[in-house]
């Protein structure tokens, strides 16, 4: 036990192992999540201004979507174009601005982003349904500690229904 205590944690051993877990998990959850995307029929950009309403609970202007997700006005105009046609966005002009439209999510649109957390929670499922009672408890022990210290990380921590609390 003593040489356990003592022990240096080899962090670039720790490194490569936290490497292969998350690539395995990426790699299982894309699977289902290209799937999803190719079943939808909707472009990255459109499926990126989807989520990012999501996790506001709210709306924004085109303008400030195109520009929090790195893309050009045009571009973000034409993907809720197609959003809005269809029935995933509302669209409505400010108030305080005329010229801006202010989009939000549908209730049809809310269902795309919560599929999407669905297909990578069910990859984990798999994963943590391999697991034995011990390991189980120990991967809790650990995740515990972590998101005790790291609220940061934490914060993505899903509800029941795959929504970020």
């Amino acid at each position: 036990m003593q040489a356990i205590a003592s022990a240096a944690t080899d962090r670039d051993a720790l490194k490569r192992d936290l490497y292969a877990l998350a690539y395995y998990l990426l790699r299982s959850a894309n699977v289902s999540t290209f799937n999803q995307v190719a079943d939808l029929d909707l472009s990255f950009t459109q499926i990126k201004a989807l989520c990012a309403l999501d996790s506001d609970d709210g709306e924004r202007s085109v303008g400030a979507l195109a520009e929090s997700l790195g893309s050009s006005l045009p571009a973000m105009s034409r993907a809720v174009d197609g959003l809005f046609e269809r029935g995933l966005v509302g669209r409505e002009e400010d108030p305080a601005d005329r010229r801006m439209k202010r989009v939000r999510l549908t209730a049809a649109g809310r269902k795309v982003p919560a599929a999407l957390s669905e297909g990578r929670l069910s990859a984990l499922q798999e994963l943590i349904d391999s697991f034995g009672e011990d390991e189980a408890q120990a991967l809790a022990a650990a995740l515990e500690l972590i998101l005790a210290r790291r609220g940061d990380i934490a914060a993505y921590r899903p509800n029941e229904r795959g929504r970020r609390a």
